[in-house]
């Protein structure tokens, strides 16, 4: 009789104790922070528009295969934002008879590069990025650039050079970001930043995500959520080329 009891108090803590259990992670569930999962890029409300010029248009098609064109990977009609002294840069990068592209950079208002570099021609078309060297001088917090890439395919008419622009302005991280970065990880590094409005370091987060977890089918869902909020949905099939061994960090 005394074993039956036993067996029955047993038995019946271990049923209070799996509720409780399973009370706590219901609970734990639902105080999760929406930057715990949104994948989603939300510009800052002091984000610049873009300048009205003709930046993020590719400008000729001389040695271009298909009907396709240069599109730098930003969002649409807001200038790009960074927290980095040295950026990273992703650009779509069509199929083409170019042996060469040409990176430029400028602060708006100057009208010296403040770098210049030329970059190897992908085999194959896909999403190349570029992070600025260490010899390239850092950008200025509150400073707009423009920023462009050009296929080199005619060495005497550069007018036939396909060539697409885009801005970036470097930001100040404030106090919340980097209380956010500290208790991060990589896995939720794209998140904080997209919720924070940085575009940049943002998208660099994601897309190493995918180097790391190519198959990874929630990987997958945050790059097209990420890339559909900044208006990029034709970008989400593309392949990333050199974003997974250099050039990236």
């Amino acid at each position: 009789m005394k074993l039956i009891q036993r067996s029955l108090f047993s038995l019946a803590f271990s049923v209070t104790l799996f509720s409780q259990i399973g009370l706590v992670q219901a609970q734990s569930f639902s105080n999760l922070k929406p930057l715990q999962i949104s994948q989603k890029f939300k510009p800052r409300v002091d984000n610049k528009p873009n300048p009205v010029t003709d930046g993020g248009a590719t400008r000729g098609r001389s040695c271009l295969k298909k009907p396709e064109s240069l599109k730098p990977l930003t969002p649409a009609n807001i200038v790009g934002t960074t927290v980095s002294e040295r950026p990273t840069f992703f650009l779509y990068v069509p199929d083409s008879t170019a042996k060469t592209l040409e990176f430029n950079i400028f602060a708006v208002g100057e009208t010296e590069n403040l770098y210049e570099g030329k970059l190897p021609m992908p085999k194959e078309s896909g999403i190349i990025s570029f992070t600025l060297p260490e010899n390239a001088p850092p950008l200025k917090i509150n400073q707009t650039y423009q920023w462009s890439i050009s296929m080199i395919c005619n060495n005497e008419d550069f007018s036939a050079n396909p060539r697409v622009s885009s801005w970036v302005e470097r930001i100040e991280a404030d106090s919340s970001l980097l209380k956010n970065l500290e208790r991060s990880n990589s896995r939720n590094l794209a998140a904080i930043y997209g919720e924070a409005g940085i575009w940049n370091e943002g998208l660099n987060a994601i897309a190493k995500q995918r180097c790391i977890e190519p198959n990874n089918l929630l990987v997958r869902m945050k790059w097209r959520q990420f890339l559909e909020s900044a208006g990029l949905n034709e970008m989400i099939s593309k392949k990333l080329i050199n974003s997974c061994s250099v050039n990236n960090r």
